[in-house]
């Protein structure tokens, strides 16, 4: 049986970069992405946040159907 791959974690100049955003305003995503996981009882790395939760929030996969 396969596994899937864990995600990554991403730093605040891979944020900054694929949002073609400032460094510091990256950090302002990470920390709110963070805040939000912590509500939930998840455990958070400071600074990083995980790339599958950065990719579902900033680039949802397009449904095809509604083209």
């Amino acid at each position: 049986m396969a596994k899937t791959p864990r995600p990554s974690m991403l730093t605040a100049d891979e944020v900054a970069e694929r949002l073609k955003i400032k460094k510091g305003s990256a950090y302002e995503v990470i920390r709110q992405m963070n805040k939000e996981q912590e509500a939930l009882g998840r455990v958070v790395i400071r600074g990083r946040v995980r790339s599958d939760l950065f990719d579902a929030r900033y680039f949802p996969e397009v449904d095809d159907a509604s083209l």
